[in-house]
């Protein structure tokens, strides 16, 4: 049975062996395949009773198991350690310290294994722990736990990563050996040391208020107070306001202000008043913005209504009305301010195009406009006021109101109606002569008129002759068989009218009735018609 050797270098900064002081250091000699400058530390050459072959103690050392008659009893095995402190080589400036476990002796074929364990030295946490393990090409690996980063050309490495204070961690290599001889491991370990400081992290915030009355009077001035405090943990400076008035608010003639406060101490508060004027009513809402050269900031707003009274208006009309119809337009002008609209007016521009038949109310036409004297309306009261008109023309007419008062702002609003015409048509028909003789012709003539006010479009009319009657001709129509088909007419204006007339001529005597359709868009169904014609 064949035996490997198993010789252990640990490399170490410098070219001396570094034992377990921090000045002891004993030069090894170099072999052929390791240069001098990897160095052995201490061994132990023989495996004592309870120990495995790494040197670690056992609970108990068990017995040895009965060989098999034909095999001779395995002679106990060696094993062997090895230590190094990097990076100086010296537990005094070292912060990993690296021992190996290896048994001495090994069988031929057999498997073994051999481990690092790997010390944290320091009371300080080390990060990017890297052992690095070089082997003879007389082992061949087959696994390593924890698994290599990599493993290859007897070359082994495992990033272990972060080391708390006093962290140990282990890596164990198993592989055999095929021939007789020496194997040689070598084994490196790289870190990097952190250097940590505590900075005291403080906060800067900063908080804004502002306080305005909820309601005022138009002409009365409105107080404004601006609160600004440090809420942070640092101090603040710079500390600057700008306020922002809305539309219809000023202070002095100014829409926008600037207060330099300058410094505030954690906790520290500044308080700035003004008066600002109103020129507008309803809800005027006031933001603020203040900054800091810290870099914060806050922002905050107050709303103020301003006393007033308020006109709305609106306006109501028929969607639809025909020529010649009288239709009402008809206005409402409320006060939803919280005062009286004293000196309230309505006016209408009149649309060109109409007449105007009556007003409610003491509405006056003036200057092409309806004006209306609504006096005063009291606050959430309301008044209706309405116009009637006539159209001579088809359009869509467009009737625009505007209220205002004395203390009111202006309101306008608008609604229209489409004024239409109607379209009326009439068929009419007749034959002539009539009766015919066999062998002679009648003519028949069809009038289609539009009696109406408006455009009717589309307008076709066909016409079926009798079996008494052959169709001979038509004027613009097409003869198929015994209908005649007239061409489509887009549009028939008012008044208007198209005439077609068909020759016929008689085949046999009898009684034949010719029939007559018109179809347009204005029409929700065909009319219809007949013409008797006697045949003898």
């Amino acid at each position: 049975m064949k035996k490997i050797h198993i010789k252990q270098i640990v490399s170490v900064l410098g070219c001396t062996a570094l034992l377990a002081g921090c000045t002891s250091t004993s030069p090894v000699a170099s072999t052929p395949d390791h240069p001098s400058n990897y160095q052995s530390g201490s061994s132990t050459a023989e495996v004592q009773a309870g120990y495995d072959t790494f040197g670690r103690k056992l609970d108990a050392a068990p017995a040895p198991a009965p060989a098999p008659a034909e095999i001779p009893a395995a002679a106990p095995m060696k094993s062997a350690s090895s230590s190094a402190y990097f990076p100086s080589g010296n537990a005094c400036g070292s912060g990993i310290l690296l021992q190996k476990f290896a048994p001495a002796e090994v069988i031929a074929g057999q498997p073994y294994q051999y481990s690092y364990k790997v010390s944290n030295l320091t009371d300080a946490t080390l990060e990017n722990v890297v052992v690095n393990d070089r082997v003879s090409s007389d082992f061949s690996a087959t696994d390593s736990t924890p698994k290599a980063d990599s493993m290859a050309d007897g070359k082994a490495s495992w990033n272990l990563g972060t080391f708390g204070p006093k962290e140990v961690k282990t890596i164990v290599v198993n592989g055999s050996s095929p021939d007789e001889g020496v194997v040689t491991t070598c084994g490196t370990a790289t870190y990097n040391p952190v250097a940590c400081q505590d900075i005291h992290v403080v906060k800067a915030n900063i908080a804004l208020t502002k306080t305005e009355p909820a309601d005022e009077n138009i002409c009365d001035p409105i107080p404004v107070v601006l609160d600004v405090k440090n809420t942070g943990s640092s101090a603040l400076s710079g500390v600057q306001i700008t306020d922002t008035l809305p539309a219809g608010m000023t202070s002095d003639g100014k829409s926008a202000l600037t207060f330099d406060v300058g410094n505030l101490a954690p906790g520290e508060s500044k308080e700035i008043k003004y008066n600002a004027a109103a020129s507008t009513t309803g809800k005027l809402v006031n933001s603020a913005k203040v900054t800091s050269a810290q870099g914060v900031s806050a922002e905050a707003s107050a709303t103020t209504t301003v006393h007033q009274p308020v006109l709305a208006v609106t306006c109501k009309a028929a969607d639809q009305s025909f020529l010649g119809r009288k239709f009402d337009v008809c206005y409402t002008v409320a006060n939803s301010g919280d005062a009286a609209a004293a000196g309230a007016t309505l006016a209408v521009a009149i649309p060109a195009g109409l007449n105007v038949v009556n007003t409610t109310g003491n509405g006056q036409v003036k200057d092409g406009n309806i004006v209306y004297d609504l006096g005063s309306i009291d606050a959430g009261a309301s008044q209706n006021v309405c116009a009637t008109f006539v159209g001579a023309a088809a359009g869509t007419y467009s009737f625009t109101g505007t209220t205002k008062g004395t203390c009111a702002a202006a309101a306008t609003t608008s609604c229209e109606t489409k004024v239409v015409g109607v379209a009326a048509i009439l068929l009419e028909k007749k034959d002539d002569p009539d009766p015919v003789a066999v062998g002679d012709t009648t003519t028949y003539t069809v009038k289609v008129t539009n009696q109406g006010s408006a455009n009717d479009s589309n307008v076709h009319v066909t016409v079926t002759v009798d079996d008494e009657l052959v169709p001979v001709s038509a004027s613009a129509g097409t003869i198929n068989g015994q209908v005649i088909d007239f061409p489509v007419v887009p549009t028939l204006a008012p008044k208007d009218a198209v005439t077609y007339t068909i020759v016929a001529k008689g085949v046999k005597a009898g009684g034949a009735v010719t029939k007559f359709s018109l179809k347009s868009d204005m029409l929700t169904s065909p009319i219809t018609a007949e013409e008797s014609t006697t045949v003898y």
